[in-house]
């Protein structure tokens, strides 16, 4: 994941692909509880916790970042990061931390 940052319209779906650097071996991450999070920028304001999912538990390259419901999600700046915690030792490593905007959604579903 870069440090670069991501628009986000409240209210639709949270979907980030995140691919492993390929200085890590396919499997490497078998065995590791993987966490997300988003935050408001300013005062660290839990918005939400992000469900993690592989594409493939086997080679573990490629990262679903996900969550459906955005709907009262904080308009404004916000920070999130992906945190490996190997299950063996507790061994936790985090990625750098990506900008997050987020943003009113001009389409409603009401009038």
């Amino acid at each position: 994941m870069t440090t670069s940052s991501l628009t986000h319209k409240r209210g639709d779906t949270f979907d980030v692909l995140a691919p492993i650097p390929e200085v890590f071996a396919d499997g490497y991450f078998v065995g590791w509880v993987v966490t997300a999070q988003i935050r408001t920028a300013q005062y660290d304001r839990l918005i939400a916790d992000l469900t993690c999912t592989w594409e493939d538990d086997l080679t573990t390259r490629l990262l679903h970042i996900q969550d459906f419901a955005t709907d009262d999600w904080a308009v404004g700046p916000a920070e999130m990061d992906i945190q490996f915690t190997r299950t063996l030792d507790d061994y936790t490593m985090s990625t750098q931390t990506l900008k997050v905007v987020i943003v009113k959604d001009v389409t409603h579903s009401e009038p």
